[in-house]
């Protein structure tokens, strides 16, 4: 089997059927007023941990399968890059919530 099928078949599997069901149950959330990130600073909040939650371990799982397929160039680069975009995110995710920016 190629490296393909073993590593970005499964990842590819993992977090396209994974995302389709994490975008199903925030819209069922959102349809059921249960949760409403336009009208509350905590929602909103949280929405955006969610989001950037998924995407870190989207990334941050594609970085070690690239390391582990002997791309350690692109992984380090790809996880440098990952972690300044989270710091700044997670910066921003929680001093708008505050009102300081």
């Amino acid at each position: 089997m190629s490296n393909f099928s073993h590593s970005w078949l499964p990842f590819i599997y993992q977090y396209g059927l994974g995302g389709i069901i994490f975008i199903v149950g925030i819209v069922i959330t959102l349809k059921a007023g249960s949760f409403s990130p336009k009208t509350n600073a905590k929602h909103k909040k949280w929405f955006s941990i969610l989001i950037l939650g998924f995407v870190w371990y989207l990334v941050m799982h594609g970085t070690w399968i690239l390391a582990a397929l002997g791309h350690e160039g692109w992984a380090t680069a790809g996880g440098v890059v990952v972690m300044v975009l989270a710091v700044i995110a997670t910066w921003l995710t929680f001093h708008r919530s505050r009102g300081v920016v």
